[in-house]
């Protein structure tokens, strides 16, 4: 599995939890809280899961690169490319929640060089865009 791969060349280990909330996050079509995926396993495990739990799982997928937080939703996406090391820009929409990720290298680039410019040292710059798809127009 190059989920499990990639956790743990980043030195971290497979557990079953750690699989039961990737395959969760996976499972979403929209960007998903905490919350969310917390009930979405409490179901599946029928036991209370801890969204706190799932928090500090999320944050070791999101420095695995094996998941996105989308920021301004405070909610996550599973990372398909986690082998792929660059700058993400997402389109939010605000009707639907449906996000769409989109890999623009100019512009994450230019975001970045202006960051340098002004003196400050990007660590990861987050790019969203809010509105709606072309589904909600």
């Amino acid at each position: 599995m190059a989920a499990q791969a990639q956790l743990e060349r980043h030195g971290e280990q497979w557990t079953a939890m750690r699989a039961r909330i990737f395959e969760a996050l996976s499972s979403f079509d929209k960007p998903a809280s905490a919350y969310d995926i917390a009930d979405a396993v409490s179901r599946l495990e029928g036991r209370r899961v801890a969204p706190n739990s799932v928090y500090r799982i999320l944050d070791l997928f999101v420095g695995a690169n094996l998941a996105r937080r989308v920021e301004s939703a405070n909610a996550y996406v599973a990372n398909a490319h986690p082998d792929c090391l660059h700058d993400c820009i997402f389109l939010v929409c605000d009707a639907c929640g449906q996000t769409l990720h989109l890999d623009d290298d100019k512009i994450t680039r230019d975001v970045r060089s202006v960051a340098s410019a002004a003196g400050f040292s990007p660590k990861r710059p987050v790019i969203e865009v809010r509105g709606r798809c072309a589904d909600c127009g």
